[in-house]
């Protein structure tokens, strides 16, 4: 009697078809298997390390926000003048006083100039940034060294207008060049002479004041002395006497390109 095999059975041991050959498994060889286990610690020792370090993101540029509230840029004039760090300390100036780094480096430069008075001034600006760093008279003013640098300008100044124009902020100068070329790019400036000129005391013809004659005049028999804010005052026939206090009546003023020359004579 003939058997039945099962359909599923013949195609189980149906020969493989003409052209194709039953694949067959070749065992690795213990070099190739030692071989990949090196690379696999390798590779997991890299990655072990790697997650082991600590993150550390690209600095990113500073912003407005991240600098402070009302960012007024210094440049090296007002560190060398020197009086920003009366006006920090009399409370007049608040918000956060920004010092570039390539300000810093210009200052440091100057300050190890073989020149004696340029050497000076470079030092006196180096004090000055120490003194407003560590000020804590005013602590509404605060100072902030900043890396931003816009590598693509050359000159510091250019530099200055470009970071005001970037954070809206305000330029703190005593150069009248620098404060002409900000205000026409449409950045605010504060100029530290133009706020000594408004300090300077308000006289009138006929006021009268008592001040002390320092020196001999030109011409006329004059007197000269000078206001507790360093307007000078000429008093006529005052000429011979010099180191007395002396109280004097307004006659005349003259404006000046350096401020007002008060003309006066004795009581």
């Amino acid at each position: 009697m003939k058997k039945t095999v099962p359909k599923s059975l013949k195609e189980k041991q149906a020969p493989p078809a003409a052209g194709k050959e039953r694949p067959t498994m070749v065992k690795p060889t213990n070099a190739f298997t030692q071989a990949l286990a090196r690379e696999i610690v390798k590779n997991l020792t890299a990655l072990s390390e790697i997650t082991s370090r600590p993150f550390h993101r690209p600095a990113s540029p500073e912003t407005k926000e991240s600098i402070g509230d009302h960012p007024t840029l210094v440049d090296t004039s007002v560190l060398i003048d020197g009086r920003i760090l009366t006006i920090v300390n009399s409370g007049f100036l608040t918000g956060t006083l920004i010092i570039p780094q390539f300000v810093l480096q210009e200052v440091q430069h100057i300050a190890d100039d073989s020149d004696p008075l340029r050497r000076a001034k470079g030092r006196r600006a180096l004090d000055v940034i120490n003194k407003l760093k560590s000020q804590k008279v005013n602590p509404w003013a605060k100072m902030k060294v900043v890396s931003e640098d816009p590598t693509d300008i050359k000159e510091v100044d250019s530099k200055l207008v470009a970071l005001a124009k970037r954070w809206d902020g305000v330029l703190l100068t005593v150069d009248f060049n620098l404060a002409h070329v900000s205000r026409a790019q449409g950045v605010r400036v504060l100029n530290v002479n133009d706020l000594a000129q408004a300090m300077k005391v308000a006289l009138v013809a006929g006021e009268e004041f008592t001040i002390k004659i320092t020196h001999e005049g030109r011409e006329r028999e004059q007197g000269v002395g000078y206001l507790p804010d360093g307007t000078m005052v000429i008093v006529e026939n005052a000429k011979g006497r010099v180191g007395e206090e002396l109280a004097v009546m307004v006659t005349k003023i003259h404006q000046t390109p350096a401020g007002q020359l008060f003309f006066a004579r004795m009581k």
